[in-house]
């Protein structure tokens, strides 16, 4: 399925913020993956050159929900197993712009895995990016509701540093690459 067509199902692609879509620069992809140290996945890159900061229309203005199927279960507060997917991230207009990818990875550092990056918001959990690792190029589901103890409080409560896969404990796999993702997505229903 071509991305248009895939786009036009969830009823078209949108900027979140204005009229226009507002493209990431490649200057500004390039210090991204230069603070990053890697190379982001070329479908993403594309998608961010392309669109930006998006989202999709869903069935109708009264209806924007968009949903995906994930590979792996979600937690059991989201009822039929699908998550959401509220909007894309995309060129920081200002600092610490809530729509901006830059300033989101720099706002979700150390409380993510060190191996993801937030891409785009689930009613305020994360949609992630893998960028290394067994994690690189595969999409993820972050949980803000059952977010890790940080640092200090696990070492306070536990007595030893925090280890590394406890930053998984509310991190689920939803598709295999960007595009994996993007074929998943579907109109969802209201509550």
């Amino acid at each position: 399925m071509e991305m248009q067509e895939l786009f036009d199902r969830l009823g078209g692609i949108e900027p979140v913020d204005g009229d226009e879509f507002a493209p990431v620069s490649e200057s500004e992809i390039g210090a991204i993956e230069g603070d990053l140290g890697v190379r982001l996945p070329e479908p993403y890159r594309t998608f961010l050159a392309t669109y930006g900061a998006s989202m999709f229309g869903g069935a109708s203005p009264d209806n924007p929900y968009v949903e995906f199927r994930p590979l792996e279960p979600l937690p059991p507060q989201f009822q039929g197993g699908n998550g959401l997917l509220a909007s894309f991230y995309g060129a920081e207009r200002e600092e610490d712009d809530m729509l901006g990818l830059g300033a989101r990875i720099r706002y979700y550092s150390g409380r993510m895995p060190e191996s993801i990056i937030p891409i785009g918001d689930s009613w305020g959990s994360q949609i992630c990016l893998g960028i290394k690792g067994d994690e690189a190029g595969k999409v993820y589901f972050w949980d803000e509701q059952n977010e890790p103890q940080d640092e200090k409080e696990y070492l306070e409560d536990f007595g030893e540093p925090r280890p590394p896969e406890a930053t998984f404990q509310n991190v689920h796999l939803i598709a295999d690459s960007f595009e994996d993702f993007l074929r998943r997505l579907e109109v969802g229903e209201p509550d």
